[in-house]
């Protein structure tokens, strides 16, 4: 009697986990366009492999009215195809990496499609979008994502005592090298002053231009590039506020260049 219970409770479990199992190969169909009932019998085919409409609906669970219903469409999915054998038709599953290709396929749709989506999130009638980062790591995570990765030119008003100040200096001789990877010239106006003129004399190695200031106070460092803004505040508790709008980036542009060409 024990054993019978023992057995039924590890039955139990292989259904509970092979249900689990099903329900995320569903998701991952789902993904990709397939509908509920045409994953099942997907997956139920892929099992079984060729066999009869009667089958398939006793393994998946789907009526058999409903296969026939969608069959056609999986058809043109080429997720099946049909062969005939006597006056009896049977079903036969497509490879699984037919999925792959399928992946792929919407992948490239999404690709292409994204520049038109892109001018839309980007249009002046949207509102800005303005992201908080706060801690060194907030100032570090930003370089990360944006300065380190750009590949269009920057565009900035920088103090650079504050900012060896605030953070490694080893840690902030990495950011031009990554810049020049990408081949993103920085264009530097900058507080003159001890680290000022150090990095000015690495411009020419480090893909940059620099134009030294000394009368001004930058309490705040700016970046401008592509459609952003990005506002660094190296004053304890440190913080970074990132403007995502093509017009306000134009009109910190507009400013900056006026003043780039009035210095020497």
């Amino acid at each position: 009697m024990i054993y019978c219970l023992k057995c039924r409770q590890i039955k139990y479990t292989m259904q509970i986990e092979e249900n689990i199992h099903s329900k995320e190969l569903l998701d991952v169909l789902a993904l990709l366009g397939i509908e509920e009932k045409q994953g099942k019998v997907y997956l139920a085919l892929l099992e079984l492999g060729m066999c009869s409409i009667q089958k398939i609906s006793e393994v998946s669970g789907v009526k058999r009215t409903s296969i026939y219903n969608f069959l056609d469409s999986m058809q043109e999915q080429g997720l099946i195809f049909s062969i005939q054998k006597g006056t009896r038709s049977y079903i036969v599953p497509e490879n699984p990496e037919i999925l792959l290709q399928k992946a792929k396929k919407q992948l490239s749709l999404v690709q292409n499609t994204l520049p038109s989506l892109l001018s839309l999130y980007n249009m002046p009638g949207a509102y800005p979008k303005v992201k908080f980062y706060t801690g060194k790591e907030g100032l570090k995570r930003v370089y990360n994502e944006f300065i380190k990765k750009s590949k269009e030119p920057i565009y900035g008003f920088s103090d650079y005592e504050k900012m060896f100040s605030a953070l490694d200096e080893d840690w902030l001789w990495e950011i031009p090298l990554e810049r020049r990877k990408n081949k993103c010239k920085f264009y530097s106006i900058a507080k003159e002053g001890p680290y000022g003129r150090m990095v000015q004399k690495k411009d020419e190695e480090q893909y940059r231009q620099t134009k030294l200031v000394k009368e001004v106070q930058f309490d705040t460092e700016i970046n401008i590039f592509s459609d952003k803004v990005l506002f660094f505040s190296f004053r304890r508790p440190f913080m970074v506020a990132v403007i995502e709008d093509r017009a306000i980036a134009q009109t910190f542009y507009s400013v900056w260049k006026l003043v780039w060409n009035s210095l020497k």
